[in-house]
């Protein structure tokens, strides 16, 4: 079953028919997925980052702006406490990021809110050039090492704290000391990072400035390129701080080879108030889904020439080897990184035989993959073949800031019949759920004061159960239908709100939800049974993260800009094809057989 749109927003229409032309725009639509194959968990899990997630394209704005990243000054001691100062200039917009680095006091730490202001390092992202006062204020704030009392103020857009991933960080540093560059293949089995993200604190928290305090053009008014840049130049941290314990310890102590530098990421792990956050934002869902779709949906109805051909052939060896190099333990419920390494190895050694076929479109060979292979498989295939139409998915990518803002409010003046005929055409499948088994109900989420974030907990067995976070959609939606059947079809809905106010955020999100297809998660999030991780795992893989791998079902372990061009190669506007790096040594060692 496919869905059939008959329009899409203007800005994307516009975008496609200028690719395609008005029958062109028809084949595409046509191949959009339904919505019920792609809003559940097992699916929407799957998924991995494309060009369109969000680090991706904030690396092609860097690159192709060529933003200016100059290190004034860093130093540190032997046991990494030090300070460094860095000077951005951001398509014409100044920015100074600050670091300070902590000796590891011998715990180490994942990087949760419940840590507190106890991490390894600490940034701050200015918006222009603070005075030598102002920086050392923010240091001052930094070295107070306690949550409750460190603030900010508005001329930062936000704090990056980060950890030590204490196996790779000594090993990189020892392997220095020694005189030798680290093994690529050490850090590669975790992902290759040594330091990781330990959450941004930006958008007004702790002081910070707040998205609308940007001026217009500011880069950082994109969605998440505030985050994300933070997490680019902790990543910058992270290769200057192991230089400078390394040279701290031995003055002769070679810096990292740029290759092995570049092999380097940002770690991270995201827990499970990301599904609330889905829950809250479902335009935001709706926004990035679609993108995406159209962008696979152009992809697969082009037809195969041998430059893309190659490229796929390209991208899978590459994706392969990548994924090949990885040893982390996988939940039951994930395709483990050497198994989806062997899979798209399989993919690349039937490809040539696809292309003598001289097929009209890529469809046969995603219907292949799809029957053939997990759906991790298939998402990483389809992520692949975006790629290979990069001016289409650039164009695509443009409308995500633009979709994102919604007008959540209600229309006031619709009747109880129009609100009911947009739940049965929407909604069926909430209404048809069975909620009646104590299974069906079983969790509840909630925002945890002692841990700083989203928490679930279990229905009678955990307190406060008062606190509720919303996560219930299919619920709210039987229980305003069962209302509204209470009332007149001819009545207006704002004289339904007079009696239930209650109702309002359920009869907006039903109405400005309508021409939005992809925006509703059919799975129960509170069901015995749910997984919070194949959620997790679509966020991350939104935002761009690569391996997204389970730690639980309820935290989701992987890697950002591994591979990415460093500072002065951005400078200079180096090539953006940086995605799933080859390790160094085995470029040679490939060229030498």
């Amino acid at each position: 079953m496919r869905l059939h749109l008959r329009t899409i927003p203007p800005p994307l229409d516009e975008t496609l028919r200028g690719f395609v032309g008005v029958d062109g725009a028809s084949v595409v639509l046509a191949r959009l997925r339904d919505p019920d194959e792609l809003m559940t968990g097992p699916r929407l899990g799957a998924m991995k980052a494309t060009r369109l997630s969000f680090a991706n394209i904030l690396a092609r704005h860097m690159i192709s702006q060529r933003w200016t990243i100059r290190r004034e000054r860093f130093s540190c001691d032997v046991e990494g406490d030090g300070q460094g100062i860095y000077r951005i200039v951001a398509n014409g917009h100044a920015l100074t990021y600050i670091a300070r680095t902590y000796a590891w006091d011998g715990i180490e730490k994942v990087g949760r809110r419940s840590d507190g202001a106890k991490r390894d390092m600490f940034g701050a992202i200015f918006v222009g050039t603070p005075s030598a006062e102002r920086i050392a204020e923010e240091f001052a704030t930094f070295d107070l090492r306690d949550a409750a009392a460190m603030r900010t103020r508005s001329d930062v857009t936000g704090w990056t704290p980060a950890n030590r991933s204490v196996r790779y960080f000594d090993h990189v540093v020892d392997s220095l000391a020694a005189g030798k560059q680290p093994d690529p293949a050490v850090l590669g089995s975790g992902t290759g990072y040594v330091l990781r993200n330990g959450g941004y604190l930006g958008s007004g928290r702790q002081g910070s400035l707040s998205v609308a305090g940007y001026q217009a053009g500011h880069p950082f008014r994109h969605p998440y390129f505030g985050d994300l840049f933070g997490l680019y130049m902790v990543r910058q941290i992270a290769i200057d701080l192991v230089n400078g314990v390394a040279k701290a310890r031995n003055p002769r102590a070679p810096q990292l080879a740029p290759e092995i530098a570049r092999y380097i990421g940002v770690g991270n792990s995201s827990g499970q108030g990301m599904c609330v956050a889905l829950q809250r934002w479902p335009e935001w869902v709706a926004t990035w889904l679609l993108a995406r779709e159209l962008a696979l949906a152009y992809a697969v109805t082009r037809q195969p020439d041998t430059r893309g051909v190659e490229r796929l052939a390209l991208l899978l060896d590459r994706a392969s080897a990548y994924y090949g190099s990885i040893e982390l333990q996988c939940e039951d419920y994930v395709v483990p990184p050497v198994k989806l390494a062997a899979n798209l190895a399989a993919v690349r050694s039937f490809l040539p035989a696809f292309a003598k076929t001289r097929p009209e479109t890529w469809v046969r060979l995603v219907e292949r993959v799809q029957a053939a292979y997990d759906l991790e498989t298939a998402e990483q295939v389809n992520s692949l073949l975006i790629d290979l139409y990069p001016d289409f998915a650039d164009a695509v990518a443009a409308y995500v800031p633009v979709g994102m803002w919604q007008d959540r409010d209600v229309r006031p003046e619709a009747s109880v019949g129009d609100v009911q005929r947009l739940l049965k055409e929407n909604y069926s499948w909430a209404l048809r759920r069975d909620l009646r088994l104590s299974k069906t109900r079983q969790h509840f989420w909630y925002h945890s004061e002692d841990n700083g974030e989203q928490r679930r907990g279990e229905r009678i067995l955990d307190p406060h159960e008062h606190f509720e976070s919303f996560i219930d959609h299919i619920g709210l939606m039987q229980h305003l239908s069962g209302v509204l059947a209470t009332y007149d079809r001819d009545t207006p809905v704002a004289e339904v709100l007079v009696d239930r106010p209650d109702l309002f955020y359920g009869i907006a999100r039903v109405q400005y939800l309508a021409k939005l297809p992809y925006a509703e998660i059919r799975d129960n999030l509170i069901d015995r049974d749910f997984i919070p991780a194949q959620l997790i795992r679509f966020f991350l893989s939104v935002l761009g993260m690569e391996c997204t791998t389970p730690l639980s079902i309820r935290y989701v372990r992987g890697v950002f800009f591994q591979g990415m061009p460093l500072p002065e190669e951005i400078g200079t506007g180096i090539a953006d094809d940086w995605r799933f790096p080859v390790q160094p040594g085995k470029i040679e060692a490939e060229t030498a057989a």
